[in-house]
């Protein structure tokens, strides 16, 4: 460690030495609406309650047809119909599918005008959350009636002489707590017409319709009105609280900005992406948000999906997974597996619905792509992640990467449980939206993100080529690089144990599993890792344990950088990403022959459909004990083929220093070389809490007459996927034939 320290005492004072030397680089207010029968109304549809409120129409904004589809009748022939039905979409999207006008919207963007007030923070009070995660409107609903003017989607469509009108809301409670209105310009001149729309400027607009009832059910809320008159047609739209307010804007566009931190006071910015609504409801006209309707495109049913180039979206996926009640937002957070404590970022999930968005940046370069998997910090957003302009050329373009960055339901979820599963939903969804290189495909995070990367690459090691990690905090504040008989941990166990119950003290705040327990994970899972010496919140102490366990680990290819003098926002602040790009570069999946493997039966969370029990041609691991907390029974399994031959590596590990964006240290571990080594057909193992697993012989290349060399603590059934079986009956050594 001595080393180490040299290098961060050098380049400290070079920077010091440049220090010195002077080097630094007209509103419309909202009308009061009857809601029983509003005026201007159109008839409100009544909604069968078995309605599962799924899409009508619109494919998935990249031109790919969605799932399912409707045969609406419509007075134009009777063309082939298209499927319209989309579990995935960028928001703002404007189409047509089978003569019907669908517009999906951004999701948990209903925070309606910019009033001069700070917008709705997401964030348990203990979650540390920054004051950045607030939305650029400021408009509130009352206490438990949140996000229940949210559009979803849009649809409209002509069914004989009648314009039918659906919204899709997110959420929705009683049937007559949100209002959704539409305003038609008949003739498409903004010159003619003078109805306002709940207060609102719409320019040209000539009729308004007002809808005041849904079905809490399927969240539909749906009516007719008189076709208009005229071959073509601009429409708005917008839904309301029932006093008026209006909450979320339609038509849009993909467009919508969600910024980091611009606009000062009152707040502008937003990390919700409703910054363009939010302004336009403060000057009270969104005449700009308006869709052109042509007749004959109803008529004939025409289908025309929307083209959308690359660049920086929100994406909404639909997930078969949701918090009680199954809809809606927690502003406080609904707590996880710790409960309701005060520790400073504890897991709580803000995000219950089955709607969930994510931030996607889409390069400009020739498919296919590579992947990375952008984690968020706590108090962080996907769109402070992934909207800067040099991580999107250097991960984006350079490396020809689309970047995804899932909310993980909320501010502090910590990639566990329902967060883990929004990690893995968004991941699966790009790759079967977009062409992706999946054996490209790479994670990376900062803070609670890094800790995010660290956790989800060793508990999937098959689904990542590589990570990166910035700033992550390991697991644990008892993580340091004290010698094991000077730690806290085994002292504070002792207090516990002399005081009958346990200190009011969270070391692992919201995480789930201490991530240097799970390094040997990584073999085939390259790391590159980030710190900042002055870290105010991730200290030197957990990023000097890491890097010294890193060291120890057999088997690993990582560069860990010490960055002296840097804090813990200094990588976002100087948005310098070189070094970590270029070790990501020609990163690629690996099938191994020696396979080693912790995982953590307490950690699966089968409601969500999660399960650590896999690691390349190992899977169904099961244990034979499951503990009662995180660490308690660990599985661990150390497997080697010699089927297909491989190349043992040899690693070339040392020490140096640089410079940028500050000054750095570093520690290295680098492949430096391969040997050969003969393929037979042997398969050599050692199991630890292990009851039961199978190997894919096909992948292992394991053919009949297997040589198998086994060590066990304890009983363990080994299943081949040729349908061999062998049974480890008891704890030792077993060798044979199979």
């Amino acid at each position: 460690m001595s080393q180490m320290y040299k290098c961060l005492l050098t380049v400290t004072c070079a920077l010091l030495i440049c220090a010195c030397n002077g080097s630094s680089g007209s509103g419309g207010s909202a009308q009061e609406v009857n809601t029983n029968t509003p005026a201007g109304a159109g008839d409100t549809e009544e909604i069968a309650s078995s309605g599962s409120g799924d899409n009508l129409g619109g494919g998935d904004g990249e031109g790919n047809p969605g799932e399912g589809g409707t045969g609406d009748d419509n007075n134009g022939g009777s063309p082939p119909k298209e499927s319209c039905q989309t579990s995935s979409w960028i928001a703002g999207v404007t189409e047509l599918c089978n003569g019907h006008l669908v517009y999906r919207d951004y999701v948990y963007d209903d925070h309606g005008a910019a009033n001069g007030f700070p917008g709705t923070p997401y964030a348990a009070p203990s979650s540390g959350a920054s004051p950045g995660y607030v939305s650029a409107g400021s408009a509130r609903y009352p206490a438990g009636a949140e996000n229940t003017a949210d559009i979803v989607r849009l649809e409209l469509w002509r069914e004989g002489d009648e314009l039918v009108v659906e919204f899709e809301l997110n959420t929705l409670y009683e049937a007559r707590q949100t209002l959704a209105a539409i305003a038609i310009d008949s003739d498409s001149d903004a010159a003619t017409g003078d109805e306002s729309l709940l207060g609102l400027e719409v320019d040209g607009a000539d009729r308004v319709h007002v809808f005041g009832e849904g079905d809490p059910v399927s969240n539909l809320i749906r009516g007719r009105v008189p076709l208009p008159e005229g071959d073509s047609w601009r429409v708005w739209a917008v839904t309301a609280q029932a006093d008026g307010t209006v909450m979320n804007v339609a038509f849009r566009g993909i467009d919508e900005r969600a910024s980091l931190g611009a606009g000062g006071y009152p707040p502008v910015a937003s990390l919700l992406w409703d910054e363009k609504q939010a302004a336009a409801l403060q000057a009270g006209d969104i005449s700009a948000f308006a869709a052109t309707v042509n007749v004959v495109d109803l008529n004939a049913g025409v289908t025309r999906k929307a083209h959308v180039p690359p660049g920086f979206y929100q994406r909404v996926y639909t997930s078969e997974y949701t918090l009680a009640p199954g809809e809606g937002v927690s502003l406080r957070g609904v707590p996880g597996r710790h409960g309701a404590t005060s520790t400073p970022c504890e897991q709580y999930f803000n995000f219950l619905g089955k709607y969930q968005p994510y931030a996607i940046y889409i390069p400009k370069q020739v498919e296919p792509h590579g992947l990375q998997m952008r984690l968020h910090g706590c108090g962080a957003h996907p769109v402070s992640e992934v909207n800067q302009g040099n991580y999107q050329q250097r991960f984006g373009e350079d490396l020809n990467m689309i970047i995804a960055s899932p909310l993980g339901r909320g501010a502090s979820g910590f990639y566990s449980d329902i967060s883990e599963r929004d990690v893995l939903d968004v991941m699966n969804d790009v790759i079967e939206t977009y062409a992706i290189e999946t054996d490209r495909v790479v994670v990376g995070g900062t803070s609670m993100g890094g800790y995010g990367a660290l956790r989800m690459a060793a508990l999937y090691p098959h689904r990542f080529a590589a990570g990166t990690n910035w700033v992550g905090f390991p697991g644990d504040f008892f993580n340091t690089p004290l010698p094991d008989d000077l730690q806290l941990g085994p002292f504070l166990g002792l207090v516990n144990d002399s005081l009958g119950r346990p200190l009011p003290l969270q070391s692992a705040i919201g995480t789930q599993g201490n991530m240097m327990d799970y390094l040997g994970n990584l073999r085939q899972v390259p790391f590159v890792h980030l710190y900042a010496a002055a870290d105010e919140l991730v200290h030197v102490t957990s990023s000097l344990s890491l890097g010294l366990r890193l060291r120890e680990t057999p088997g690993l290819e990582f560069d860990f950088y010490e960055h002296a003098p840097a804090e813990h926002l200094s990588f976002v602040f100087f948005d310098d990403w070189r070094k970590e790009a270029a070790f990501n570069r020609d990163r690629r999946l690996k099938n191994p022959a020696h396979i080693v493997f912790r995982t953590d039966a307490y950690l699966d969370y089968p409601e969500y459909d999660i399960r650590h029990d896999r690691a390349y041609w190992l899977s169904e691991i099961v244990a034979r004990e499951k503990g009662t907390f995180a660490g308690e029974a660990y599985s661990d399994l150390n497997v080697r083929s010699f089927g297909c031959g491989h190349a043992r590596q040899q690693f070339e590990s040392g020490a140096d220093a640089g410079f940028g964006p500050v000054p750095w240290a570093r520690w290295y571990s680098h492949v430096s070389g391969e040997s050969p080594v003969p393929a037979e057909n042997r398969l050599e193992a050692t199991f630890s809490n292990v009851a039961s697993l199978q190997v894919d012989v096909e992948a292992a290349c394991l053919g009949s007459a297997t040589h198998y060399d086994i060590s066990s603590d304890g009983p363990v059934s080994i299943r081949f996927s040729d349908g061999r079986q062998l049974d480890i009956p008891a704890a030792g050594q077993h060798r044979g034939v199979l």
